[in-house]
């Protein structure tokens, strides 16, 4: 179960610009009954490049990333940003102050903001699919542990690389799988989503 107050808050210093289109959208989403996660962290052990997100949302057990392009930043970006991030959530989004014309992302919504205004552009598509390796080896490695059924003393032995390739090729990775384990930040220790080795 996805829970707010489990997911980590990023460290990461909130660019000006970007400030008040995530406090814009925050209000807004509060309205439409979602649970808004602004500024937060995925518990996933790559750098912040990655782990870092504008927003996330959560409603009836789905999870929504929204990317946050302030006029002065470069739209092209938002791709690259996604992408890294696709394998965790049920949908996602651009929020941006630009006023685009052709939108490429096919699942990728976009959202207008404007002078405290937020008009959705664009719905996103489900996410859906198998997660890709690369999703399951950015995983810390005590997750993979935990997922494949490895008793903490055989951790040293195997890379986490391995660890990731065993994972993926024997267990069933999906969407809500990786999206319960880079939620659970907080809490990771003591209600892993995971579950325990099997007998």
């Amino acid at each position: 179960m996805i829970l707010a107050q489990n997911i980590y808050k990023s460290t990461k210093h909130i660019g000006k610009y970007e400030e008040r289109i995530i406090q814009t959208l925050t209000e807004h989403f509060q309205l439409k009954e979602y649970e808004v996660i602004p500024h937060s962290s995925l518990n996933i052990s790559w750098g912040s490049v990655i782990s870092d997100v504008d927003l996330l949302l959560i409603k009836n057990q789905l999870l929504t990333y929204v990317e946050v392009k302030s006029s002065k930043d470069n739209l092209a970006r938002a791709k690259q940003q996604i992408d890294h991030v696709v394998d965790y959530v049920d949908y996602a989004y651009v929020a941006t102050e630009k006023h685009v014309k052709d939108w490429e992302m096919v699942n990728v919504g976009l959202i207008h903001v404007q002078d405290g205004t937020v008009t959705l552009l664009r719905k996103a598509r489900k996410l859906s699919g198998k997660p890709r390796f690369c999703s399951v080896a950015t995983l810390k490695k005590k997750c993979l542990a935990r997922f494949f059924g490895m008793e903490n003393r055989y951790l040293m032995s195997v890379s986490k690389y391995e660890l990731a390739q065993y994972v993926y090729t024997k267990r069933e990775c999906t969407h809500s799988i990786l999206r319960e384990i880079v939620t659970c930040g907080e809490l990771c220790t003591t209600t892993c989503p995971i579950g325990q080795k099997e007998e």
